[in-house]
C-alpha cells in the first residue's frame, strides 16, 4: 500500500466542455454498459437536484473486495457528469479507462476535475492522459490534486 492509497476526494468526468453532447450519452446505455462490464453492480435512477434532470446512482466492484461509489448525469440532452465518491487514484484511474473504452465514441473526449478544484475556484479542463496504462493515469490524477491545493 503506498501513501497515494489514503487521499481520496471526488472525481468528475465529463465531455470537453465546448462540446457537452460529444459522448452522446444516455443513462439507460450507461446501465447497460455498467451492468455488463460489473455484473454485480447496483444501480438506482432517481431525479437530481442539478437542473432536475435524471440521474443514476451506482456502486461497482472494480476489483475483489473494492467497490466505487457514482453518480451518472444527463444534465442536458446528450451530455454526460459521471462522479466518483471517496475515491483513490487509482480507483478513479480504473474507472476513468473504462469510460474512454467502454462509453465514448472517441477516446479524446475525456475530461476530469475534482471536489478539491472546484473547492480552491480552479475551473479549467483537465484532459486525461492518452496512456492505457491505470499508473500514468493515477500519476496525472495525483498531480491534479496537488496542483488543486
Amino acid at each position: 500500500m503506498s501513501e497515494n492509497d489514503d487521499i481520496r476526494a471526488t472525481f468528475l468526468f465529463h465531455p470537453p466542455v465546448d462540446d457537452a453532447a460529444a459522448w452522446h450519452m444516455t443513462l439507460e446505455g450507461f446501465v447497460r454498459v455498467l451492468t455488463e462490464t460489473f455484473p454485480d453492480a447496483f444501480t438506482k435512477y432517481r431525479t437530481s437536484p442539478l437542473r432536475g434532470s435524471d440521474a443514476v446512482d451506482f456502486e461497482v466492484e472494480i476489483a475483489p473486495g473494492t467497490w466505487l461509489e457514482g453518480v451518472a448525469q444527463t444534465p442536458v440532452e446528450d451530455s454526460a457528469v459521471v462522479t466518483l465518491v471517496g475515491a483513490t487514484a487509482h480507483e478513479a484511474a480504473e474507472f476513468a479507462l473504462w469510460i474512454r473504452s467502454k462509453l465514448l465514441p472517441s477516446p479524446g473526449l475525456l475530461r476530469f476535475g475534482s471536489d478539491r478544484a472546484m473547492e480552491s475556484g480552479h475551473d479549467a479542463e483537465w484532459l486525461l492522459p492518452p496512456s492505457d496504462e491505470a499508473a500514468e493515469v493515477e500519476a496525472a490524477f495525483l498531480d491534479h490534486l496537488e496542483s488543486v491545493r
